[in-house]
């Protein structure tokens, strides 16, 4: 990165532009519908079948529909509850503690055109995907997926719902942390929804997949937002239940995202209705990290060119 690069970004506006529609909603909603539908069972037999060796092998330990709301203390790694609502076909569903979500932010990624709605030859990383809803939905969109969860149980979900569904896509149990310098450039595509939020170094999340992503390849953030103007966020750490600790909104997610590496001209970020953040970017060309000093990684390959 030249000198002059470093400049025209540290002087980038404060505001990051927002992606305009490229389809409607119904449209992205029937797409990722579909996508969906690739992987329900063909009878009501094996519907049935794969839902009950699901909540056999992997009891909700809380209910889907009030865990958030609920008195309970449990750390995140000592429970186990369903992630997004799973539609097994046939009229068999399980509720999962994220509800529909995966749904209605793949829809509106797609709609807004942050996501593909071809992956068809794409390798695809999946940061964070719990039971693997939003897997489905990058695999039914053509991708071939790789997927990582730092709960033990929920991955160990993922991977069974995948080998149910004869889904050849691998779930990793470990931290985005534990980097990997062998997936160097290996993705085209970076999904990370409902994630940023939940770590205590989100620019250090965001380099690793500047790192993972190839040259020209994309990256998706979803995640709950703080209001406010300025580069601000909040952060509510253990006080609140979910590990909610730092918060960002646009500005601040937008900077984080750019100080990652990701190219400032290519940096989109909108506010959804319920007050969340989607973002996007591009990792244009290889880039060592732009500042070095109080980078957590002292002395890594992450703050070289990659």
């Amino acid at each position: 990165m030249t000198q002059i690069d470093r400049v025209r970004d540290a002087g980038q506006p404060q505001t990051f532009p927002v992606p305009q529609p490229v389809m409607s909603r119904d449209a992205a909603d029937n797409i990722v519908a579909e996508a969906l539908a690739k992987w329900q069972a063909t009878t009501e037999e094996d519907a049935r079948r794969v839902a009950t060796v699901l909540e056999r092998e992997f009891p909700d330990q809380a209910r889907p529909d009030d865990f958030w709301h609920s008195e309970s203390s449990v750390a995140f790694r000592d429970f186990f509850v369903w992630g997004h609502n799973h539609d097994f076909g046939h009229g068999i569903t399980r509720a999962g503690a994220m509800g529909p979500r995966h749904t209605e932010i793949t829809s509106e990624a797609l709609r807004l055109g942050m996501l593909p709605e071809n992956l068809k030859g794409k390798q695809v990383l999946d940061v964070g995907c719990w039971s693997g809803g939003d897997l489905l939905v990058l695999a039914g969109l053509g991708g071939q997926v790789t997927a990582i969860e730092e709960h033990p149980i929920a991955a160990h979900a993922a991977q069974r719902l995948l080998g149910l569904l004869n889904l050849n896509a691998p779930v990793l149990e470990t931290s985005l942390y534990a980097d990997k310098q062998e997936w160097k450039e290996q993705f085209d595509y970076a999904y990370c929804s409902g994630v940023i939020y939940h770590v205590t170094d989100p620019m250090l999340l965001l380099r690793i997949l500047f790192a993972y992503l190839k040259p020209g390849g994309d990256v998706f953030i979803e995640t709950k937002g703080a209001a406010g103007e300025g580069s601000m966020c909040s952060y509510s750490g253990t006080l609140e239940k979910g590990w909610n600790w730092y918060a960002p909104n646009e500005t601040a997610l937008g900077r984080w995202m750019v100080d990652a590496g990701f190219d400032a001209k290519t940096v989109r970020v909108y506010r959804r209705e319920n007050g969340r953040l989607l973002a996007c970017g591009r990792k244009t060309s290889a880039r060592a990290l732009r500042e070095t000093a109080g980078f957590s990684r002292p002395g890594s390959w992450l703050e070289g060119i990659v």
